[in-house]
């Protein structure tokens, strides 16, 4: 009932709609529609009352509020069901759990907080409260396992088509996994699978996005390599709006891409939006470091590779991480 209230006020943004409107088209009392409008003023809704006129919803606040996200979300798979905490270990454990005990295709797990987020190569996630969408897709792909870059690329794009919806913000993709701005990091992605040798049981696809975090947020040893889009943009977002766009181009890409008919164009627009492509890059993983030119994508996920001696390696994601010659890009 709480949610029919908001969504009447926000059909009406603005306008005053009468509490007697309100209580007939619910059903409800006045007292219990006074109940619900003092409940979304404590969390934060800008609600104004005039005894004549009525209730006039003036302002949104940037909470993760079920009925913000599904209000417009248009989606008929991601976010159909939805798990939002204040706090949070990590979105992807939790994930994780639940599409190990079942949960259906395109649930989401949302935080305002994480506490113990992660990103590739089992490096912490700055997560603060508030500041950014920390948040976890299962999906249950018909894929090979060796397959499962495609996931990333398709997410990366998504990503970046949603921001330059949403946000009006135009971004890089930095192979393999992380969205860039300046120079610097916005976004990260971390796929984790279940599966055996010809069949993956599920992946969940952790998004790490830095939307109103100011440079104070960021640690001493990450502020000359990560930014937010308060920082990159002047001013702060409201992230269900992000989310929704990213969910809507996520959908749009794994059901309609992710097959091998479309997935060239999806790894062409990739491509387009490479930050290293054409470039000199460091490669770091266990076995050491190397350079050379970055020349392409595989349709596995794999980056193509020209050596100094002029070979050409094809490099998979897995433990290794790409630098630029002088510094994250």
């Amino acid at each position: 009932m709480r949610d029919a209230v908001l969504n009447m006020l926000l059909d009406n943004l603005g306008n005053f709609v009468s509490g007697e409107d309100i209580s007939r088209q619910l059903g409800i009392t006045r007292a219990a529609v006074w109940k619900y409008i003092r409940l979304l003023q404590n969390q934060g809704y800008v609600i104004e009352s005039s005894t004549k006129k009525g209730y006039c919803l003036r302002q949104v606040p940037d909470i993760l509020d079920e009925a913000l996200l599904f209000r417009g979300l248009n989606t008929s798979l991601l976010g159909k069901n939805v798990e939002i905490y204040s706090s949070i270990g990590s979105t992807n454990a939790r994930a994780k759990e639940l599409a190990l005990n079942g949960a259906p295709e395109g649930t989401v797990v949302i935080a305002d907080e994480q506490v113990q987020g992660r990103g590739r190569l089992g490096r912490s996630w700055v997560s603060p409260s508030g500041k950014g969408i920390w948040m976890s897709v299962i999906l249950r792909p018909h894929l090979f396992p060796q397959q499962v870059p495609k996931i990333t690329i398709v997410t990366a794009v998504a990503v970046a088509n949603a921001l330059k919806r949403s946000a009006q913000i135009e971004v890089g993709i930095k192979w393999p996994n992380d969205i860039v701005c300046g120079g610097k990091k916005l976004c990260g992605i971390l796929t984790e699978v279940h599966a055996e040798p010809e069949v993956i049981h599920y992946a969940v696809v952790g998004i790490g996005l830095n939307v109103n975090l100011s440079l104070e947020d960021f640690p001493e040893d990450i502020k000359d390599l990560a930014t937010s889009l308060r920082i990159e943009k002047g001013k702060e977002f409201h992230r269900v709006d992000i989310i929704k766009a990213i969910l809507q181009e996520m959908e749009k890409g794994y059901l309609q891409k992710l097959n091998d008919d479309g997935f060239a164009e999806l790894l062409e627009e990739y491509e387009r939006r490479s930050v290293i492509l054409g470039r000199r890059v460091r490669v770091i993983g266990v076995g050491g470091e190397f350079s050379g030119y970055a020349e392409g994508f595989g349709e596995d996920g794999s980056l193509m590779l020209r050596l100094d001696d002029g070979r050409l390696e094809r490099i998979l994601a897995g433990d290794v991480s790409i630098r630029g010659e002088r510094g994250y890009v």
